[in-house]
C-alpha cells in the first residue's frame, strides 16, 4: 500500500495532527542542532581566543627580546640605557615635522630604537675603546648595521621590518659615501635619513668614552653645514623646524638621567616610560 492510499484512508483532522507532530519533531530536531552548533561555535571562539593572546604573548616576547638586545649593546658601548629612547624620541618629532601620519610616527619612535643593535656583535675592545679605531676595527665596526638587520631578520610584525630597515641604513649618507651599502638619496629608506640625523644629533650631544660632548647649537650647526652631503635636506629642514622641542625633550632625558643615577641607579625598568 503506497502513501496516497494511507493518506486517503485517514481523515483530514488526523492529517493535520500527524503534520503538526511531525513539525513540532522538526522544531525540537532543528533546536537541538542550533545548540549543539552554537555550543561548537563558542568552543572554537575559545580555542581562537586561547591561540590569539598565545600568538600575541609570544610577539611580546619576541619583540622585548630585540629592545633588550638593543639596550645591553647601547650599555656596552658605553651609552645610558636612555640613548635608544631619546633617539626614538627625536625620530618621531622629524617624522610628524614631515608631516608623516601619527601611526608611522608612532611606529617610528619605537623601531629607532633598535637602530645600533647590532652593536651587541662587536668585540668590547673595540666598543670600549678610548683612543682611535685602527683601520681594521674600524672596518670591524662598520659592519654592526648588517649584524643588527641580520639580528633582526626577516619578520611580518611591521615594527621589526621597519626596525631592520633603520639597522641597515642609519650610517648611509645622503651623497652615497655612508655605509654599509653606499646608497644615496633617496635611495636611502626615509627611516634611515631620519634616524641618521637623530643619531647624529644624540651622540654629539652627549658624552662618550673617547670624547666629551658637544654644546647643542653647535651640533646644530655642524647639521646645516652636512645638508646634501650626510644629511637629506629636505629631512634637515624638518629636524630644525621641531628644534626646540628636540632641545626640550633632549632635556627631559638629562634630567630623568641625573634624577634616576643618583637615586635608585639603572636598576628595574623605570626608564622604558621616558
Amino acid at each position: 500500500m503506497n502513501q496516497a492510499t494511507i493518506t486517503a484512508d485517514i481523515s483530514p483532522a488526523q492529517q493535520v495532527e500527524r503534520l503538526t507532530r511531525q513539525l513540532e519533531e522538526a522544531q525540537r530536531n532543528n533546536a537541538a542542532t542550533r545548540i549543539q552548533l552554537e555550543q561548537a561555535l563558542g568552543r572554537a571562539e575559545a580555542v581562537q581566543r586561547e591561540r590569539d593572546r598565545a600568538v600575541s604573548t609570544i610577539r611580546k616576547l619576541h619583540k622585548e627580546t630585540f629592545f633588550d638586545l638593543a639596550r645591553r649593546a647601547e650599555e656596552r658601548d658605553g651609552e645610558s640605557p636612555l640613548h635608544t629612547a631619546r633617539i626614538g624620541a627625536y625620530s618621531g618629532l622629524i617624522a610628524a615635522s614631515l608631516g608623516c601620519t601619527a601611526t608611522w610616527c608612532a611606529l617610528l619612535e619605537n623601531a629607532a630604537q633598535l637602530h645600533d643593535i647590532g652593536k651587541i656583535g662587536i668585540h668590547d675592545s673595540i666598543l670600549s675603546k678610548t683612543g682611535p679605531l685602527t683601520t681594521e676595527e674600524w672596518r670591524l665596526m662598520r659592519e654592526h648595521p648588517r649584524i643588527g638587520a641580520a639580528i633582526i631578520g626577516q619578520s611580518d610584525e611591521p615594527l621589526l621590518q621597519l626596525a631592520g630597515e633603520i639597522a641597515m641604513t642609519h650610517h648611509e649618507h645622503y651623497n652615497g659615501a655612508g655605509y654599509p651599502l653606499g646608497l644615496s638619496g633617496r635611495e636611502i629608506p626615509l627611516s634611515g635619513r631620519i634616524v641618521g640625523i637623530a643619531d647624529f644629533f644624540d651622540a654629539l650631544t652627549h658624552d662618550r668614552s673617547y670624547r666629551k660632548a658637544l654644546p647643542v647649537d653647535t651640533v646644530l650647526s655642524m647639521i646645516r653645514e652636512r645638508i646634501g652631503e650626510q644629511f637629506d635636506p629636505h629631512v634637515v629642514g624638518a629636524f630644525l623646524r621641531v628644534a626646540d622641542q628636540i632641545k626640550a625633550t633632549r632635556q627631559r632625558f638629562v634630567e630623568q638621567e641625573r634624577l634616576f643615577q643618583a637615586t635608585a641607579g639603572w636598576d628595574g625598568d623605570w626608564w622604558m616610560l621616558a
